[in-house]
């Protein structure tokens, strides 16, 4: 699992960069490297969990929250998904 912040955004928009460092270079990372990537939008206090399968081979990702100009968040079913985070068996971790 990685844990990305962001802190600041442009308007309504916030830029996440999911990448790992390697001699220097970013690179994204792949869906057997990582199981979730666990987002938090510091401005609007907003956690989103998004499966590898969202993420993997992406170097940013890009939330916006409803506004009129935008209709909606394109991970709003991400958001706040802690659930996802079950094990098939039931059990949670924390």
């Amino acid at each position: 699992m990685q844990v990305k912040t962001c802190a600041a955004g442009q308007g309504d928009l916030y830029k996440v960069g999911i990448y790992r460092c390697l001699n220097g270079m970013r690179v994204p990372y792949t869906d057997s490297e990582l199981d979730f990537v666990v987002v938090y939008i510091m401005p609007k206090k907003t956690w989103y969990v998004l499966p590898a399968r969202e993420v993997a081979g992406q170097m940013y990702l890009r939330f916006r929250g409803p506004s009129e100009i935008h209709h909606r968040d394109p991970y709003a079913h991400y958001r706040e998904a802690w659930h996802l985070l079950r094990e098939p068996d039931g059990l949670t971790f924390g």
